[in-house]
């Protein structure tokens, strides 16, 4: 296992009890791989195994080998077979019985956490097949009339071994742009030092109200909120919450503004006089009217709806976080709102709403236009920027859900 431990040094071995233990293959720590101690191990040198796939390959073999599922042998899926020609190679792509390599490791398979971020690579529901007669019934029904299938590629690897994740999310571009329901290469993350932050929440801080007082919330509004909230991906959490401060704005019009234009519309002879008071609105309206653009009516909402009071929950949790320039895969950065001496939000600058809604609006617009990536500046769909995301995912949201209440 020399060129394996050459290839990562973080793979460990054990004995025990006349095992072998293999640890942290692919960088994984939810399982590890009991070998009979005098099993020759040597085969894993020809193979690499990268963190981002449920797979293995060998340049000396020229084949990747993609851990799949047990399906049935009359399935029309195994017998797919296609040449893929990417970047002036082409390669072979078939569905196919599982390579004795791969049955050793699957044999081998034991889980080593109760949960694993990675599906444990596909292996445990191989490692169950190879042992049928050792499962209860009603496990083994599972793999009733089912035979093990991996995906297969084959050609000159060491044209895309340093694109590996690129060619496998090209092809599975592709498979799926011919087959919606066809299997993809899953593709995982490759683990980082992911931040902490804390949550903020009213009960936390207090007790919870034994009384609530609810307003007449826009259908619209509500529809958006509970769709932003039950999304799970960040980006898109952020993009509904900020469609909510657009549809807010859109339909904005200043309280006094509304107030004076029911005036008139109450008057008792107005449909009588509708020149005088057509002309005695436009009046009314012409201030409004020249700043009518998004900007300014976004600026206008904020600034009528949100005060820093209401922010306080979200700026003092995440101090460390707004004190500090933060910058995102693809070289998009946001400057700090505050500074880490600051002991409270009374402490703030004046202008600290308005530098919150520039930073969201600027954020808004790199995750959906992506229109300055000639000059590197956009927040690419890494989970390291998901994680980046989440106090401003926080800012928003709370100061989404304060401009809902006062719709």
């Amino acid at each position: 296992m020399e060129k394996l431990k050459e290839r990562y040094p973080k793979v460990e071995t054990l004995k025990e009890d006349g095992k072998i233990h293999v640890q942290n293959l692919w960088g994984d720590d939810s399982f590890f791989l009991r070998f009979d101690e005098k099993t020759d191990l040597k085969f894993l040198d020809h193979y690499f195994f990268p963190p981002e796939l449920m797979g293995m390959y060998s340049l000396e073999k020229n084949l990747i080998e993609i851990f799949a599922f047990p399906i049935s042998p009359t399935s029309d899926l195994i017998k797919r077979s296609f040449s893929f020609n990417y970047k002036g190679e082409s390669f072979q792509c078939e569905w196919g019985e599982p390579t004795d390599d791969f049955i050793e490791i699957a044999k081998a398979f034991r889980e080593q956490k109760e949960e694993s971020k990675s599906g444990y690579r596909n292996l445990r529901q191989f490692r169950d097949l190879y042992r049928i007669e050792e499962l209860p019934k009603f496990l083994s029904t599972y793999f009733k009339d089912k035979k093990p299938f991996n995906f297969f590629i084959k050609g000159n690897l060491s044209q895309i071994h340093e694109d590996l994740v690129e060619f496998s999310k090209t092809l599975n571009f592709y498979m799926s742009f011919f087959d919606r329901e066809t299997p993809l290469i899953q593709i995982l993350s490759i683990p980082y030092d992911k931040e902490t932050f804390n949550l903020p929440c009213h009960s936390l801080f207090d007790t919870f109200p034994t009384s609530i007082n609810a307003t007449n919330i826009d259908n619209t509004l509500l529809d958006i909120i509970t769709v932003a909230n039950n999304t799970s991906d960040p980006r898109l959490r952020f993009i509904f919450y900020y469609q909510i401060l657009e549809y807010a704005s859109y339909y904005f019009l200043k309280s006094d503004i509304k107030d004076r234009l029911n005036n008139i519309l109450k008057r008792p002879d107005v449909s009588f006089k509708s020149d005088e008071y057509t002309k005695t609105i436009i009046e009314e309206f012409k201030n409004h009217f020249k700043n009518n653009d998004d900007k300014t009516k976004l600026d206008i909402l904020i600034s009528d709806h949100i005060k820093l009071s209401d922010l306080k929950l979200e700026l003092e949790n995440n101090t460390d976080y707004f004190s500090r320039t933060i910058e995102f895969d693809g070289g998009f950065t946001i400057e700090p709102i505050m500074n880490n001496s600051i002991e409270g939000i009374d402490q703030l600058a004046d202008n600290t709403i308005k530098a919150i809604k520039e930073n969201i609006v600027n954020i808004r617009n790199s995750l959906v236009h992506l229109r300055e990536y000639r000059e590197n500046k956009v927040i690419l769909p890494t989970d390291k920027n998901d994680n980046l995301l989440m106090p401003y995912i926080y800012l928003i949201r709370r100061i989404a859900e304060k401009i809902v209440i006062d719709r």
